[in-house]
């Protein structure tokens, strides 16, 4: 068997594979980058506007959470307050929890967030960014 005659033939099947599998991966992933969720271009400003904030120092960098509770999965979830009364975390609460962060304390997370100095429309930036986490499971 000529070996010679067999490398064009071993390089493209190589890059045939290679290539295969860099597909594969990505479609397994979701196609884009590893980095998250798809963001729509308020969500985009929302992560960012929550970094440059301080937001994501308590909230996590893709919104997974630490001493404040996680964004992920959280727009249109039913969430306890501190009182023990539940709530849907709907458009609505969004924005009254981050405009009043004293008004509905949630359950669990004793350090209250601090108010701030966001406008409407970096407020609405922000939850525009919680509700393109929706589909991410918190922690995961």
């Amino acid at each position: 068997m000529n070996t010679e005659s067999n490398r064009p033939a071993r390089r493209w099947m190589c890059g045939a594979l290679i290539t295969s599998s860099l597909i594969l991966g990505a479609a397994a992933c979701g196609g884009g980058d590893a980095s998250g969720p798809e963001l729509s271009a308020a969500g985009d400003r929302g992560k960012s506007l929550s970094s440059s904030s301080g937001c994501a120092g308590c909230h996590g960098t893709d919104g997974q959470g630490g001493v404040g509770p996680t964004w992920q999965g959280l727009a249109g979830a039913e969430v306890e307050l501190a009182d023990g009364t539940m709530v849907v975390a709907d458009e609505e609460y969004l924005i009254r929890a981050i405009k009043e962060p004293s008004a509905d304390l949630r359950a669990g997370y004793p350090v209250q967030m601090p108010r701030n100095n966001l406008d409407d429309q970096q407020v609405a930036d922000i939850v525009a960014y919680i509700n393109d986490l929706a589909a991410v499971t918190p922690g995961g």
